[in-house]
């Protein structure tokens, strides 16, 4: 059956099968032919009626109005002219005043030249969808495109605002004033400094906001600001990649005023950030309550990967996330972040963590170099206030002035559930002022803290563990389990426990220095682990630590206490028996 169609209106399509059949029995009698040999039996014209169809489907949408397909419009900063029409690489555009003039559609993408520059303010319009984002990238196979804010009075060098369904992939990003911008804080208790950010997603009245990716960018020279002038702006909102929602929220407002806006699957992925302030890397969605407050769980964004990324020298936090159900913090590396304090304001800055979250997942990240302001935070991880059902776990942590890990909790504002294991500690906490494991209250319910490594050189005066504001009767509510650990401490810490009759400290071993506070438990050993070659000064990279394994005949092998739901792996990725006496540490020596 021939199909030859051009154009044809919704009504005439209709009528093309009926009205070819009826022509051919036409033709064939006035022939003189018969009907029933010339024409196909019915099968065979159901099956050419379908073909016909399906072919007219396909006309019809390309024809309908409305219903435009994906473009690719590429923008070209010496060659190209905004009067162009921007869809070829020698019709391309010039300005990001016309890409920032353009609503974009579902599969769109803006490609800026490589080895180029735009200064400015990044804001195109329009959005995608999770299976169909805008994406903005490159081509031209050069450096990857410069987008500098740094004439900017404020803001972001790449700004989306209520906008779902973004790919920021492969730019360079600079958004610095050239002035100090830490900010102080003036006579009314407000900030001077300006918000600032290198890219920055925002979400105020868009509801719940899906398929945002950022990945494979470089974010540097960002001075964000600690104490900022904006009313209601929380200073963790500014900085490298940003990602927030509510963040005009005043902090005496009601989430249900802050309007429930949140995201949905988002990815922050292989980008690196360096010289930014306040934030290496932020999630915060504001909408859920307040730090101090209640959180709303029902306003929780769900779904937020922070893979892979390399965070350096950040004047406040390497990578926050807040306000988040279901995050990952995987195979990042975080080196020396808490570079920057302001007295009386913003003094306290850690390499990763978490707060008003539930079910997030820190694991395989390298965080080195975080500094403390006055004693206080400078850990590299931090399970914060209402951060529940929190895992961390194969880690390498190291040279941290403030410690390994810290536990936040006071009083009614206390997450719930924690688990560490397999991750390895060297040289953490060496202010000694807090410790390599920090409690300060800590979560409710159940923390297990079990087969980790701390590694304390000689000389240094880091404690091992300390728990501040800690006393029996409030971590009587709580079951705290201390296991399958190896602590070698040659140092000159000390340790300060947690007390009460939900406490247990078991089949940890201890070497080097035994300082008065040194925890017993019944199954403890106290004998050399037989490290294969633990280095005193602490290498750098996650992969580069085989030196703080056991040997297979050491005493840790084979002696700890089995864990129930152990993760089944330890940090080199070696089974763990579900059933089997585990070894003490980081590492599982015997091959099951």
């Amino acid at each position: 059956m021939d199909c030859r169609v051009h154009y044809w209106a919704p009504e005439q399509a209709r009528e093309f099968g009926a009205r070819r059949i009826h022509n051919d029995i036409r033709r064939n009698a006035m022939l003189g032919k018969s009907n029933e040999a010339r024409l196909p039996d019915r099968r065979l014209r159901a099956r050419a009626l379908r073909r016909c169809a399906a072919a007219i489907a396909a006309v019809m949408v390309m024809g309908a109005p409305g219903l435009a397909l994906a473009a690719t419009y590429y923008v070209d900063a010496a060659a190209g002219s905004d009067s162009a029409a921007g869809t070829s690489t020698t019709t391309a555009w010039q300005t990001l005043a016309k890409v920032n003039a353009t609503t974009f559609s579902a599969g769109d993408s803006i490609l800026f030249k490589t080895g180029q520059s735009w200064a400015g303010q990044l804001h195109p319009l329009g959005s995608g969808t999770v299976a169909s984002p805008i994406v903005i990238s490159n081509y031209g196979g050069g450096a990857k495109p410069i987008i500098d804010g740094s004439s900017l009075s404020s803001g972001a060098a790449v700004y989306l605002f209520n906008q779902g369904g973004w790919t920021i992939d492969g730019l360079e990003v600079v958004n610095d004033s050239g002035v100090d911008n830490v900010g102080t804080i003036n006579a009314l208790g407000s900030g001077t400094g300006i918000n600032r950010s290198g890219i920055f997603v925002d979400n105020e009245s868009g509801g719940v906001l899906s398929g945002i990716t950022i990945r494979n960018n470089y974010v540097h020279d960002v001075n964000g600001c600690f104490v900022c002038s904006s009313s209601g702006i929380d200073g963790h909102v500014n900085g490298g990649i940003v990602i927030a929602a509510d963040v005009s929220n005043v902090p005496w407002a009601s989430a249900v005023a802050a309007g429930y806006e949140s995201y949905n699957n988002v990815q922050i992925l292989n980008n690196t950030v360096s010289s930014a302030g306040r934030e290496g890397i932020v999630f915060w969605d504001n909408s859920v309550g307040l730090s101090y407050f209640a959180i709303v769980p029902a306003a929780m964004s769900n779904s937020v990967t922070i893979q892979g990324n390399g965070v350096y020298s950040v004047d406040g936090d390497g990578i926050t996330l807040s306000g988040v159900q279901n995050g990952l913090i995987d195979h990042n590396i975080v080196g020396k972040a808490g570079l920057k304090t302001v007295a009386g304001g913003e003094a306290t800055s850690g390499g990763i963590w978490a707060e008003k979250t539930s079910g997030v997942t820190m694991q395989y990240n390298e965080v080195y170099g975080v500094l403390s302001a006055g004693g206080v935070d400078g850990q590299a991880f931090d399970n914060d206030l209402f951060a529940s059902n929190t895992i961390i776990q194969y880690n390498y942590s190291h040279d941290n002035q403030g410690g390994f890990l810290l536990m936040e909790g006071q009083n009614f504002v206390s997450g719930t559930n924690l688990t560490v294991r397999y991750n390895l500690s060297v040289n953490d906490g060496y202010s000694g002022v807090k410790g390599v494991i920090t409690s300060e209250y800590g979560p409710l319910g159940t923390v297990n803290i079990y087969n980790n490594t701390i590694y304390i050189a000689a000389g240094l005066p880091s404690n091992p563990i300390l728990c501040n504001s800690c006393n029996a009767s409030y971590v009587n509510f709580n079951i705290w389990n201390f296991d399958n650990n190896v602590i070698a401490n040659f140092g000159t810490g000390n340790y300060t426990n947690p007390a009460g009759w939900n406490v247990a400290f078991s089949n940890n071993l201890y070497y080097g220095n035994h300082p008065s506070g040194e925890p017993g438990d019944a199954h403890k050993l106290v004998t050399d682990p037989q490290f294969i070659a633990a280095a005193a000064t602490a290498p750098y990279g996650i992969a580069s630590v085989s030196g703080y394994r056991v040997s297979s005949g050491s005493p840790a092998a084979a002696s700890g206490a089995v864990i129930s739901g152990n993760g089944g792996r330890d940090y080199f990725g070696r089974p763990v028996s579900p059933t089997a006496s585990p070894t003490r540490g980081f590492y599982e020596a015997v091959n099951y």
